[in-house]
Order: C-alpha cells, then sequence, then structure tokens
C-alpha cells in the first residue's frame, strides 16, 4: 500500500492569524487515529501566542475545529475505539473530551488533586473498554474515568492515602489500561534520590492490590499492555541511552537488562505510545530529522521515514501496522508498515 496523505498543510493552517503572524503552526505537540484512518486529531500550539492553539479533526475531506480551554497546550491525544470521542490532556493538569458521534458535551475535567504546571510536558491518557486513565507527572495521581457517567472509578490517591510516606504509591505520568479496562499500569517514581527503585505498578482497578515490577529504566515514557493483557510493553530512558523492555506479568524478571534502541537523540521525558501489533510491541520515536518505528522487543526498526524539522508529531494506529506523520510543512500521512 502506499502512502495515503490524510490532511493536507493548508488543513492545519489557522483561518485567524495574528497580525503579521504566518497562519502556519509552529509545531504539532500530538496526533491520533483511528484504526480504518477515517479520523485524524491533530493538537497545533504556538509557545508564545495561545491564541493559535488549536485541535483539530479531519473526516472525509472536512476539518473540525476544537475549542481548548484556556488555549493551553495539548500533551496527549487519543480516539475512543470507532472514533466515537477523543480525549486530551491538556498543560495545566486538565482533561478534555469531546464526543463525536450523536449528540453529548465537552467534558472539561481538572486531575483530582488540583493545580499543575503549563510547562510540563509528560501527561498521558489510556482507553480500555468503558473506561479511560489519566495520569499527570505534577500531581503523582493517576486516575480512571467511567467514560459514560464520568464519575471515578479508580483514584491512586484515594486508594493509597492510609499508607505511610515511605510506603506511598504515586503515578509518574505514565499510563495504560488493558483493552478491557480491568487493569491498570503506571510508573512509579523513585521514593528517594540514593536509591534507584523506580517501577511499573500493575494493579486490577478497584482494587487495593498492587504488584510492582522493575524494568532497569531509570524514566519511563510509554507503557501498553499486550491485547491478551499477559504483557507489557515499556519504553523509557536511561541517562544517556533510548531503552526498552517488555514486561511478562505472569512470569516476570527480577530485575531485567533492557534493550537499547539506537535513536538519533535520547527520549527526554516526551509521551510516546507503544502499540502492539499482534505479538510484537512497536513505539514511533520522533528524531531532528525523520520518525522510526521501533520493535521494542528486538531493538529493530520496522521502518525510518525522512522529515522536516522537529516540530511534528506520530503515532501508530491502534493496530500497529500504519505510521501516521503530522507537520506543519507537509501536512498528516500515513505509511503502511511491514
Amino acid at each position: 500500500m502506499a502512502v495515503r496523505r490524510l490532511g493536507a498543510p493548508e488543513d492545519l493552517e489557522t483561518p485567524r492569524p495574528l497580525p503579521a503572524r504566518s497562519p502556519v503552526p509552529q509545531r504539532i505537540t500530538a496526533v491520533a487515529v483511528t484504526a480504518d484512518l477515517s479520523r485524524t486529531a491533530v493538537a497545533t500550539a504556538a509557545p508564545w501566542f495561545r491564541e493559535l492553539t488549536e485541535v483539530l479533526v479531519l473526516a472525509d475531506g472536512v476539518v473540525a475545529r476544537l475549542a481548548v480551554p484556556d488555549r493551553r497546550e495539548v500533551r496527549d491525544l487519543l480516539f475512543d475505539p470507532g472514533g466515537s470521542a477523543l480525549t486530551a490532556m491538556v498543560s495545566g493538569n486538565s482533561i478534555c473530551r469531546w464526543p463525536l458521534d450523536g449528540s453529548g458535551e465537552r467534558w472539561r475535567l481538572g486531575m483530582a488533586g488540583s493545580g499543575g504546571s503549563l510547562d510540563l510536558p509528560l501527561a498521558q491518557v489510556s482507553v480500555g473498554g468503558p473506561s479511560f486513565a489519566t495520569s499527570n507527572a505534577f500531581t503523582r495521581n493517576v486516575v480512571v474515568w467511567d467514560a459514560q457517567t464520568r464519575s471515578v472509578r479508580h483514584d491512586i490517591g484515594k486508594v493509597f492515602k492510609d499508607l505511610d510516606y515511605d510506603d506511598r504509591v504515586e503515578g509518574e505520568g505514565t499510563v495504560a489500561l488493558s483493552a478491557d479496562g480491568s487493569r491498570l499500569a503506571f510508573c512509579r517514581p523513585r521514593r528517594t534520590f540514593w536509591k534507584e527503585d523506580e517501577g511499573i505498578v500493575v494493579q486490577k482497578v478497584g482494587s487495593g492490590s498492587y504488584a510492582e515490577h522493575r524494568t532497569g529504566i531509570q524514566w519511563a515514557n510509554g507503557l501498553a499492555f499486550s491485547p491478551d493483557g499477559a504483557a507489557l510493553a515499556v519504553v523509557g530512558a536511561r541517562p544517556d541511552q533510548t531503552v526498552a523492555t517488555v514486561i511478562d506479568l505472569n512470569d516476570p524478571v527480577g530485575d531485567p537488562e533492557p534493550v537499547v534502541l539506537p535513536t538519533g537523540e535520547r527520549v527526554g521525558r516526551i509521551n510516546l505510545r507503544p502499540i502492539w501489533c499482534g505479538a510484537e510491541p512497536r513505539v514511533p520515536i520522533v528524531d531532528p530529522d525523520r520518525v522510526t518505528v521501533w520493535n521494542i522487543a528486538t531493538a529493530s526498526a520496522v521502518l525510518s521515514v525522512d522529515v522536516p524539522g522537529p516540530r511534528i508529531a506520530a503515532t501508530l494506529t491502534p493496530d500497529g501496522r500504519t505510521l501516521v506523520i503530522a507537520s506543519p510543512d507537509d501536512g498528516v500521512h500515513a505509511h503502511p508498515l511491514p
């Protein structure tokens, strides 16, 4: 299958540019796509001009523009299965959720444990079954929401509030839900500066019990359950390396050694979204002049695409078979993967 254009550069331009400003967005902060490529969502930003912050939904040649409260920067975007709704994590510890089919009003929620930094880059959303989970590195809280009723199904701040400070479990900003929404995974930060005890916490939604897994990764940027829920893909960073590992949740290794992904630059504190393509976990990583899809288990490159500059965003379709790249200069293109 050939490369497919999902959106032209002019589709991403703002219709109301500021005086003496180009209508072209300065950068793309997030992109999401449905499994059938029928809908694409693109978050644009201009750091010095909040008036140019937008979320665009491209479908059948039509561009819908969604308002972002306070024009804050969108950190992460994700469609519900089938594209019926779009959820965003926004700077300042906020959640936006837009229904795209039928009637319904936009959600605007704050993460439990108010406050938040406008500059904090790592804030993620994950969808599973009838629920979605959100995590923000400022509050170090992870919350699972019922997508229909807006009620909180699980809040780790409340689940672990009675633990002593040294035993308290917090989330660093990375989150994943299993396909049916029954299990939650998140990155737990180190408890002290002098002890490297970071880990991944996995627990049943609604339960206080949990399992903790070591990964050998000091900072996790992305997590993903396998389709059967038996494994967890983890990608993140060490001081000078981009690294990844796969945890067998039924038979975990006590102290695993992650594989090194030879990326152009070490990934910083940025959102990454691993996707399972059958039994193969994949993740797209943006380098200064290319986007590469990596097999997390083998540290091998599946596909590498040259791109014009680092102002772009990339994601995989939910089946892991297509890479989608959004660029202010080139628009949005879908690249089939082997």
